[in-house]
């Protein structure tokens, strides 16, 4: 039973967790993504100097309807991918790899959530509209680097939000 237990539990991570995104289904593996962002996020924190300047509100993400999560989160990870990755500039070689490793990771959920959109099951209601363009609205007024690494800092905001889908 217990070698059982071991492999079941080895083969849910393998597999990603299922996230129920309104009537959208995806796997996300959320813990792959927990284990590259813990590389670079202290360096992250440390490095946002604009501290007193929220993108992700975990009161605005969770204030959303459970129908418009699939097209928030396609949208935040196309915004992720086209203006906060491309603007990410490091030294640290290490920062460089994980940012490229998190970004492919962004493009491949994507690519799932891209087939709910073209099914019908990614709803885009009003709401999600306007909490997207309050974050990028946010972000356009920092320059460019300041953005970018603030944007990265708070993944943790973003990952925990999309634990909150999984159902296991």
């Amino acid at each position: 039973m217990f070698v059982c237990t071991m492999l079941c539990g080895l083969w849910d991570t393998a597999q990603g967790r299922r996230l129920h995104l309104g009537s959208c289904e995806v796997n996300i593996h959320t813990q792959e993504l927990r284990h590259h962002f813990q590389h670079i996020r202290q360096s992250m924190i440390s490095g946002d100097d604009r501290k007193g300047i929220r993108l992700l509100r975990k009161d605005m993400m969770h204030s959303l309807q459970a129908t418009e999560s699939c097209c928030f989160l396609r949208q935040l990870l196309h915004f992720y991918m086209d203006k906060v990755f491309i603007n990410y500039t490091s030294s640290h070689s290490l920062h460089r790899r994980t940012t490229s490793v998190l970004a492919n990771s962004f493009l491949s959920i994507t690519k799932d959530l891209r087939v709910c959109h073209a099914n019908a099951q990614c709803e885009c209601g009003e709401d999600a509209k306007l909490k997207l363009t309050g974050i990028q609205t946010t972000y356009d007024k920092l320059d460019q680097a300041s953005g970018a690494v603030k944007a990265i800092g708070e993944l943790d905001s973003l990952l925990e939000w999309i634990e909150s889908f999984q159902h296991h």
